[in-house]
């Protein structure tokens, strides 16, 4: 499964250019907006630092993988042995969109205003 850890650690490096983050998530255009409003923000500014280690890939049902993988802030563990979703969408695998959610309910907190529209209370 090396396209899933591929994308997956190419979508959660801050280097990556946010249009190709952005085609690396499930329904992206969906947070477009979301995103681009947030790059010049401090959380922001924190996420270009980010990347991530994909530690195991296991396959699922039909189109869906479970990956565990660290979150690096500045080359740093941030959070370790994280679990997310990863779908096959549109012959790529993408983050899942919940997954993304849960990133952004640990960095901005549960019933923050900022994310609840995208993703819920």
């Amino acid at each position: 499964m090396a396209a899933v850890k591929a994308n997956w650690e190419r979508f959660v490096n801050g280097a990556t250019p946010i249009p190709q983050r952005l085609s690396l998530l499930q329904d992206g255009q969906r947070f477009a907006s979301f995103v681009r409003s947030q790059e010049n923000t401090a959380i922001g500014s924190l996420v270009f630092s980010t990347s991530a280690k994909v530690s195991a890939v296991t396959l699922g049902p039909a189109g869906h993988a479970t990956v565990t993988f660290t979150v690096y802030l500045s080359g740093k563990p941030l959070a370790k042995n994280l679990n997310g979703t990863a779908v096959y969408s549109g012959g790529v695998w993408k983050v899942a969109d919940t997954t993304f959610c849960e990133l952004l309910r640990k960095a901005y907190g549960k019933g923050n205003h900022v994310i609840v529209p995208l993703c819920g209370g």
